[in-house]
């Protein structure tokens, strides 16, 4: 199984490293690797996934899932249940949900591929997720509805206001697996209180949602 091969090459390399640190001539080549990997991780955090065509600039037809309720903001977030970045970005979305004051509406799309196992979304996320308050939670066959936003990246946000009209679209972490305050949150933040906000768009930093209907597009 996958997550066994990386947990057994996770392994390896910590044996490596263990016995390179064993000897004191070998202390500079050890303190070298770490650095490497390290430099190595600090990329992978801070890149962010591909981008999709643009979200619709008006709330679209066809979405089977979501309900808008007009004179209401409304956020759709996207998600992969099995990457591991996505607890950071639920994370942020509850932080997000507990100082919005009740004036948004948000939505949640697991996305499961084809193909995928029946417990594809159950676990830790799924319960994560439902214990949002003022969010719904569905699974996206395929990312159906996903497609029709253009998201294409787990963790990727798109705000619509009262009018039904597109005023945010990207992620609400500054990282990989990162939580804290952001340029996301900021954003969505200042248009529940302003009714506008100066950053419209910002990098979605996740793991790809990977479906066939994402990629043909």
């Amino acid at each position: 199984m996958p997550g066994i091969q990386s947990a057994d090459a996770g392994c390896m390399a910590a044996s490596k490293l263990a016995k390179l640190a064993t000897s004191t001539p070998s202390m500079v080549i050890w303190a070298g690797t770490v650095a490497i990997g390290m430099a190595g991780l600090v990329h992978y955090q801070m890149t962010s996934g591909a981008s999709g065509r643009e979200a619709p600039h008006s709330w679209p037809a066809g979405v089977d899932d979501i309900v808008r309720k007009p004179g209401r903001l409304t956020l759709v977030m996207a998600l992969h249940p099995q990457c591991p970045c996505s607890r950071a970005s639920l994370h942020e979305l509850s932080q997000l949900m507990a100082r919005s004051g009740e004036k948004m509406d948000a939505h949640i799309l697991f996305v499961k591929s084809e193909g995928a196992p029946a417990d594809w979304c159950d676990g830790n996320l799924w319960k994560q997720a439902k214990d949002i308050p003022g969010v719904s939670v569905s699974i996206d066959n395929d990312a159906k509805d996903g497609s029709i936003f253009g998201a294409t990246t787990s963790g990727q946000v798109i705000v619509y206001d009262a009018s039904g009209t597109i005023r945010f679209s990207g992620g609400i972490t500054d990282g990989r697996g990162h939580e804290g305050d952001n340029t996301g949150l900021s954003a969505i933040l200042e248009l529940i209180r302003d009714g506008k906000t100066a950053v419209s768009t910002t990098p979605v930093y996740g793991c790809s949602l990977g479906v066939s209907r994402l990629k043909k597009q």
